[in-house]
């Protein structure tokens, strides 16, 4: 693809319907983080290949944001293109409106598709525009009419997720949800995020790659739940499955307009629904979203599922490590053959599914970029020195793993030790938190950082986000981050039952990159007088490499930490394994 040409092709449209300026987010009409190939517009029209992401085309010229995880990788990604890289939070970078403003005149028109944007995004936006004097379009799909030979919308079949994985039933959360809703002084709640759908209606589907959920949209009222999908995807037994815990099923696009004759108020969350369905309510109630937090709180059922899982994982990811040293340096081994040796090591297990993202393989200065993938044509060849970070995950029936492991290959430089051991002094701080019940991850993020902010070095993502189970990798509303950001939703309250990454990191540019991540159950610790106190579980089994430490720079707390992390990866994942690899984990996990 010539991406030259395809913003030709897109400026052509643009001029067609006088429209100076088109925003394209990385999103579909789900606001998802992860889209299939029909809604890569951005990516179509930027050749940017990274998750997270915002394009302005103009008449001539325009932008991408992006995040700290991807200013490498988009900096490299862009060239050629004419497009200028805006590194979101750093000083001095305009915002979007700020920069369409700086760029056209009153009277001129900017589009966005309003199936694409949230409706909080929608009114900050236009509010900018309007006290310019410019003309805010949504009813246009400017970059899909300019797309040619567009892939089609997936269909995947839909499938039960069954109730021995979920813990609850569908009438069971309906029957919750329902009552969110009359707290709320609503008639009923509508939704287009395609994770809490799945959740709610205990299905699943794979339209999205990693992301087992299928494209749909859900009207729950007083004595109604209405399931908005492609029709032809659902089998009969799914059908009756669904007659039976009283779903109706509808065509997807039929929502805008069973909408449109609703007077009753509806509850929305203005950040999470697109902007066409909150036109099309003539009575919308504007609060949280229940199912957010129904969805983040894992019930037992759930908590074991993602126990089991992660022991699975475990044993997957421990035997690619094994093999990994013992392939290396006879065998040439690269970023992609690596990646691709771990997911066999992973579908080996019962119960793996997909993976949950697409694995991050990447051997040294490659790994400064937080979020690489290797180029499959020209991937970088493991050498028998520095490090190698891998961060990867599955999903299983039971639940969904997130792991990354910085690897020792060889000879470090001292600067490549110690910051490997600082980053995993951040992870341990974290690891061993108690906090009173009310603290949000905003509270917590200094205990993974510090050991860096007191160097005055820091990493450029989050230090940790939510996980859904079986469902979406990233998953709102917990987090670990030290200043709100509104577009990720991740700083809520902390609670038992929330299962949280912890992978804070390091980068060197053109050097080297290390990230260490556990995922954590929070749980409750304890009350006194100070109230309700909680702690956190980690669910992840898998060795640090410790050749990559400075022991002299831990504090004995930590170093006691680790040794007991150690022992009881030993004492439950040696039994899932054979005896030779049971000896090396042995070796692995002894004592400093």
């Amino acid at each position: 693809m010539n991406v030259t040409s395809e913003l030709t092709k897109l400026r052509k449209v643009m001029a067609d319907h006088q429209i100076q300026a088109v925003i394209i987010p990385t999103s579909d009409y789900h606001d998802t983080e992860y889209v299939c190939d029909y809604f890569s517009c951005r990516k179509h029209y930027s050749g940017f290949t990274g998750s997270a992401g915002t394009l302005v085309v103009l008449e001539d010229g325009g932008a991408l944001w992006t995040d700290g995880r991807y200013y490498i990788q988009a900096e490299n990604e862009l060239s050629g293109s004419g497009l200028q890289l805006m590194k979101q939070g750093m000083p001095g970078v305009p915002s979007i409106p700020e920069y369409i403003c700086e760029h056209l005149k009153p009277g001129m028109r900017v589009a966005a598709d309003g199936r694409c944007i949230n409706q909080a995004e929608y009114e900050e936006d236009k509010e900018i525009f309007d006290a310019h004097g410019l003309e805010f379009v949504t009813d246009l799909d400017i970059p899909g009419i300019a797309w040619e030979n567009r892939p089609e919308m997936p269909k995947a079949p839909i499938w039960i997720y069954d109730e021995k994985f979920t813990g609850r039933s569908v009438q069971e959360k309906l029957k919750e949800l329902r009552e969110h809703v009359a707290d709320a002084k609503a008639y009923g709640h509508a939704t287009n995020k395609i994770d809490e759908i799945a959740w709610l209606f205990n299905i699943r589907a794979n339209d999205i790659p990693n992301f087992p959920a299928p494209l749909s949209y859900a009207l729950i009222n007083p004595d109604t739940a209405i399931l908005y999908t492609n029709t032809d995807r659902v089998s009969k037994e799914v059908r009756d499955v669904f007659e039976n815990e009283g779903v109706t099923l509808r065509e997807y696009k039929q929502i805008y307009d069973d909408l449109k004759s609703i007077n009753q108020p509806i509850l929305v969350q203005k950040n999470l629904v697109n902007s066409l369905i909150a036109f099309s309510l003539a009575n919308p109630v504007y609060g949280e979203d229940p199912i957010v937090m129904m969805k983040a709180v894992k019930n037992e059922t759930e908590q074991e599922g993602f126990r089991i899982a992660h022991h699975k994982d475990a044993a997957a990811v421990i035997r690619f490590w094994k093999w990994l040293e013992e392939t290396l340096p006879e065998t040439q081994v690269t970023e992609v053959s690596a990646a691709d040796k771990l997911h066999d090591f992973r579908a080996e297990q019962p119960g793996f599914l997909d993976e949950s993202f697409t694995t991050i393989s990447a051997y040294g200065k490659n790994a400064a970029m937080p979020h690489y993938h290797p180029d499959s044509e020209h991937p970088a060849v493991l050498e028998s020195k520095g490090l190698y970070l891998v961060d990867s995950g599955g999903h299983y029936q039971e639940g969904t793993t997130d792991i990354t492991r910085t690897f020792v290959l060889g000879d470090l430089t001292d600067e490549e030790k110690h910051f490997f051991t600082r980053v995993l002094q951040g992870n341990i701080n974290l690891a061993q938190a108690v906090f009173p019940k009310g603290v949000r991850g905003l509270n917590l993020d200094v205990l993974a950082r510090g050991p860096l902010w007191k160097e005055m070095t820091d990493y450029n993502h989050g230090t940790g986000h939510g996980v859904g189970a079986l469902s979406n990798v990233h998953e709102a509303p917990n987090g670990f981050r030290w200043k709100i950001v509104p577009e990720r939703n991740d700083s809520a309250v902390m609670l038992p039952g929330m299962i949280t990454s912890n992978e804070p990191g390091f980068y060197a540019e053109g050097k080297f990159g290390i990230r260490h991540e556990n995922l954590m159950l929070t749980r409750d610790f304890g009350n006194s007088d100070f109230g309700d106190f909680l702690c956190h579980e980690i669910l992840t089994l898998v060795p640090f490499d410790v050749r990559g430490l400075d022991v002299s720079i831990m504090s004995s707390d930590q170093i006691d930490w680790l040794n007991n992390y150690h022992q009881r990866v030993y004492e439950e994942i040696a039994p899932l394994l054979n005896e030779d690899e049971a000896i090396w984990l042995k070796e692995k996990t002894k004592a400093l």
